[in-house]
C-alpha cells in the first residue's frame, strides 16, 4: 500500500497523519464553561465545500455527505487516513475461492442511539434498499453485489455477480441504518432527525447553514475526543480561508490560490498533501487524426508537466505518470510515460503525416479541477509550440460533466478521477471497460486486465494494474497530468494532516 505524501506550508506546525488535537479555536456551539475557570468542552467547526443533498444514508452518498455520515453511522470497514482497509461495524471479513463470495463479522452488542440494536438485519436491510434503487448515489458503489443474505445475526454474506478482490473498499462508503426506525420514520422523516450507529448524534440540521453534532455517550466503540462538531456548508474557496482567519472556521479546504496568502497571514496555518485523483486528458483515440497512436503520444511529449506544476499550480501538485494517484491502491511506481520531448513529438507528427487538422480540445471553466481554464490555455500553448492545432471548447461543469457521460468528445479533454475508496478498481471500470464512460478506444486488451485484476489478490493484482497502466501510457490512450494536492487552512492550534480524499475524519482522535 502507498501512503500519501504531504507537502506541510506551515512552518512549526507539528502535523500527525490521522491526528488532531485542539484547544481553545472556535466551534459552532455556545461555550459552556462552567464557574470556577474549567475548561469549555472540547468542540470544532468544519467547512464543507457544498451542501450535501440529504442526510439519509439510503440516498446520499457523494462525498462531501460521508465527512458527516463517517460521524453519524457505521460502516462495515474503513479506510485510514493513510489508506489502509480497516475494521468497523465488521470485525473481520473472508471470501471463497474465487472472490465472489464475502462473509463479514459484525461486531457485538451494537447499538444506535435510540438504543435499537444493530445486526445483520439492518445491513441487509440497508443495501438491499439502496440495491432497489439504480438511481440512488450509492447504486454504483454495489454493482458487483447480486444479492445479500443474513447468515445469522452476526454474519452477513454478499453474493457478487463476478469476481471482486476489492469489495471490501466498497462497504467503506455504505452507512448502516437501523431498520425499523428507518422503517417507522420514513425516508423523509429519517433525514430530518437521523438516527445512527457512529461515534456522534445529530444535534441539529439547518440546511445550508449547519449541521451540528454531539458526541455519542453510548457509543459502542472508543469514545472521540470532541465533544461537539460542526459542519457547516461554505461553497466559496475565499469564504473558507477568511471564515479560518477570523476564527468563525477551525478547518476548511482551500483553493490553491488562497494558499500562500493563508499562510502569509500568521493567523492560520496551511497544510496540504496530495489527494487520491489524477487530472488527465482523455483521448477520444477513434477520431480523426487521433486514431494514429503516433500523434498521441505527440500529445503527450508536448505538454511539460513539472512546468505546469511548479509554475501554474505553484507546487500543489505532482506530475503524473499513470491513471491511479500513489495514494490509490494498484499504482506502481515501475509505470512510466513519455516525459517531456517537443522535438521527439514534432518528429513523430512528421512520421503520421499531421497537416494541423485542428483537434478538438474540451474543459470546464469550473468546477471540479482548480484553475481549469488556465491549465487548458497553458497545454494549447505547449501543443501548439510543436504545431498541434486545437479548438478550444469551454463549458460549464454541469454541461462538460453530460458530456462525459454521454461520450460526446471528438479530441481531447481535461478530466479528473478519484476514486473515493482509495482504490484503483473504480477509476478502471470508467477508463477501460466497454461500458466506461472515459473508454473511447474500446481495447479488449484493457477490459481484459481490468477484469483480471478483480479475481486476484497480493503481487498478482499489483501486476495486472501495472500492466494495464504501462499499456495505456504506451498506446496514448489518456495522458496523465497531475495529481493535485488537497489543501486545508487550519487554526494555529490544530493539528491536521489532510486525507488523501479530502474528507474529513474526527473520530481517529483521543484525549
Amino acid at each position: 500500500m502507498t501512503t500519501t505524501r504531504r507537502r506541510v506550508l506551515a512552518a512549526g506546525s507539528a502535523l500527525a497523519a490521522g491526528t488532531l488535537a485542539l484547544a481553545g479555536c472556535a466551534g459552532g456551539f455556545a461555550d459552556d464553561a462552567a464557574a470556577g475557570g474549567e475548561a469549555a468542552p472540547t468542540s470544532i467547526t468544519a467547512a464543507l465545500a457544498t451542501d450535501p443533498t440529504s442526510m439519509d444514508p439510503i440516498k446520499a452518498g457523494a462525498l462531501v455527505v460521508l465527512s458527516v455520515f463517517f460521524h453519524t453511522f457505521d460502516q462495515l470497514t474503513s479506510i485510514s487516513a493513510d489508506g489502509e482497509l480497516e475494521p468497523g461495524l465488521a470485525q473481520s471479513w473472508t471470501a471463497n475461492d474465487d472472490v465472489t463470495e464475502w462473509d463479514f463479522a459484525l461486531a457485538p452488542d451494537v447499538t444506535a442511539s435510540n438504543g435499537e440494536a444493530i445486526t445483520a438485519d439492518d445491513v441487509v436491510f440497508t443495501y438491499e434498499t439502496i440495491l432497489a434503487d439504480p438511481t440512488g448515489e450509492n447504486y454504483a458503489y454495489l454493482s458487483a453485489v447480486d444479492s445479500v443474505e443474513k447468515i445469522d445475526d452476526l454474519t452477513v454474506r454478499f453474493h457478487l455477480n463476478a469476481p471482486f478482490s476489492a469489495f471490501p473498499r466498497n462497504t467503506s462508503l455504505i452507512s448502516i441504518v437501523p431498520a425499523d426506525t428507518y422503517q417507522e420514520m420514513g425516508a423523509d422523516a429519517f433525514a430530518a432527525a437521523p438516527v445512527g450507529s457512529g461515534p456522534y448524534v445529530f444535534d441539529s440540521i439547518q440546511r445550508g447553514v449547519g449541521y451540528d453534532l454531539k458526541r455519542n455517550d453510548d457509543y459502542w466503540g472508543d469514545a472521540p475526543a470532541y465533544d461537539e462538531i460542526t459542519f457547516q456548508p461554505v461553497t466559496s474557496d475565499e469564504s473558507r480561508a477568511n471564515g479560518v482567519l477570523s476564527g468563525s472556521l477551525d478547518v476548511a479546504q482551500i483553493g490553491p490560490t488562497q494558499v500562500e496568502s493563508v499562510d502569509a497571514s500568521g493567523q492560520a496555518q496551511v497544510s496540504s498533501g496530495l489527494s487520491n485523483g489524477v487530472v488527465f486528458l482523455g483521448v477520444n483515440s477513434t477520431s480523426g487524426v487521433l486514431a494514429d497512436q503516433r500523434v498521441r503520444e505527440a500529445v503527450s511529449l508536448a505538454i511539460d508537466k513539472q512546468a505546469i506544476t511548479d509554475n501554474l499550480l505553484m507546487g500543489l501538485a505532482e506530475p503524473a505518470s499513470s491513471m491511479l494517484a500513489p495514494a490509490v491502491e494498484g499504482s506502481s511506481d515501475d509505470v512510466t510515460d513519455a516525459g517531456y520531448d517537443p522535438e521527439r513529438a514534432k518528429e513523430l507528427l512528421a512520421e503520421a503525416g499531421y497537416a494541423g487538422e485542428a483537434i478538438p480540445f474540451d474543459y470546464a471553466t469550473d468546477g471540479r479541477i482548480p484553475l481549469s481554464s488556465e491549465v487548458a490555455q497553458t497545454i494549447q500553448g505547449y501543443l501548439q509550440d510543436v504545431g498541434i492545432s486545437v479548438e478550444m471548447n469551454g463549458a460549464d461543469q454541469a454541461s462538460h460533466t453530460l458530456k462525459v457521460k454521454n461520450k460526446e468528445f471528438g479530441g481531447i479533454y481535461l478530466n479528473t478521477w478519484a476514486p473515493s475508496t482509495l482504490d484503483g478498481d473504480l477509476p478502471l471500470t470508467s477508463l477501460y471497460e466497454p461500458a466506461g464512460e472515459n473508454n473511447y478506444a474500446q481495447d479488449p486488451k484493457t477490459e481484459e486486465l481490468a477484469i483480471e485484476q478483480r479475481g486476484v489478490v497480493g503481487d498478482d493484482r499489483e501486476a495486472a494494474f501495472a500492466e494495464l497502466l504501462q499499456y495505456s501510457n504506451d498506446e496514448g490512450y489518456f495522458v496523465p497530468l497531475y495529481v493535485p494536492m488537497n489543501s486545508f487552512a487550519a487554526a494555529p492550534a490544530l493539528d491536521f494532516t489532510p486525507r488523501a480524499d479530502g474528507l474529513y475524519d474526527f473520530t481517529e482522535t483521543s484525549e
